[in-house]
């Protein structure tokens, strides 16, 4: 987790992952990502990303502010996986995956939704999207508790 927290405005061109013919023809966005957490143990986690495809075949990569892979996440209706340094860890859902990842569950059926300006519901979450056609994206979950923040400003 602490290698996730790096924070950085200026991020280096980098080479994208290959990209399957399916992925091919699947959404994409790009920009940087932060999650904080309150509660008794606070965290906060911030990246540039990479998000491609969707709720049911997709994958998000996070690098650090320097380039470098912080972690790949990848689901299809059969796994769901986490990639970081040559290993690979599954989970048994998209919300253990981002927890692990970022520190919170994130609402990933959702948050397709709300950046294409969606107002997708999601259990416990509130989504602000009046920002989304100038590319930033807020969400809060205020149940169950810990709060969490996520905040998303694609690039342009």
């Amino acid at each position: 987790m602490a290698s996730l927290m790096l924070v950085g405005c200026a991020t280096p061109s980098r080479t994208p992952p290959p990209r399957s013919d399916e992925q091919t023809h699947a959404a994409e966005w790009q920009g940087r990502i932060s999650v904080q957490v309150q509660g008794d143990a606070p965290s906060s986690m911030s990246a540039s990303f990479l998000l491609r495809g969707d709720a049911k075949n997709g994958q998000l990569n996070l690098y650090s502010s320097l380039g470098t892979t912080l972690g790949a996440l990848q689901w299809t209706p059969q796994w769901v996986q986490l990639s970081d340094g040559g290993k690979h860890q599954y989970f048994n859902s998209l919300a253990e995956l981002t927890e692990k990842a970022t520190g919170a569950a994130l609402p990933i059926d959702a948050l397709f939704g709300w950046l294409q300006g969606n107002d997708a519901q999601a259990t416990g979450w509130q989504a602000d999207l009046s920002a989304v056609p100038q590319g930033a994206l807020t969400a809060r979950r205020t149940s169950p508790a810990p709060e969490v923040t996520l905040r998303i400003k694609l690039d342009p």
